[in-house]
């Protein structure tokens, strides 16, 4: 049996041999887990994960378990003071052939204006061997691709704004 992952977790995401990246579970949905990446790597595997409590996140996305199920991704801790900071992102979904807006976390839905149609991105749930690629990338550690982008946590807090509109 692998290993159960619960909201707040904080884990390592590996860069290369001997440095990893934080990690941190914000929410999960069923088997979509909504993950926060941050600015922060360290040498070792023992590390205090408080240490990326007051972060902004660099990466914000969604994706599954199988990097943390698998043991990849060492849990190191469970913090959840933090958990409400993050922000919801806001996507579009398409319903009977009308774009809605629907946050992160199924709680809010309301019909998409033609400008938010355009601003905002269809939900999609990346794998976790994309994800680590991303941020192994970002730190230098292989090829940024265009693609990553879509995983800035920048799209998560700029969508937020729309629950407000």
């Amino acid at each position: 049996m692998g290993i159960q992952v619960k909201v707040g977790d904080v884990f390592l995401v590996p860069l290369d041999d001997k440095s990893w990246a934080f990690g941190q579970l914000v929410s999960a949905w069923n088997d979509e887990l909504y993950i926060a990446v941050f600015n922060e790597q360290t040498q070792a595997q023992e590390a205090d994960p408080y240490l990326i409590v007051e972060k902004k996140p660099i990466f914000l996305t969604l994706t599954l378990d199988a990097k943390l199920f698998h043991g990849h991704w060492p849990v190191i801790g469970n913090i959840k003071d933090n958990i409400s900071n993050f922000p919801q992102p806001v996507y579009k979904v398409r319903q009977s052939g009308i774009v809605y807006l629907e946050s992160r976390d199924r709680t809010f839905t309301r019909p998409a204006s033609l400008n938010e149609c355009r601003a905002v991105s269809y939900r999609t749930v990346a794998s976790p061997a994309l994800v680590e690629k991303a941020i192994q990338a970002h730190f230098g550690m292989g090829e940024w691709m265009p693609e990553y982008e879509k995983f800035s946590a920048d799209y998560a807090y700029d969508s937020t704004l729309l629950l407000n509109s």
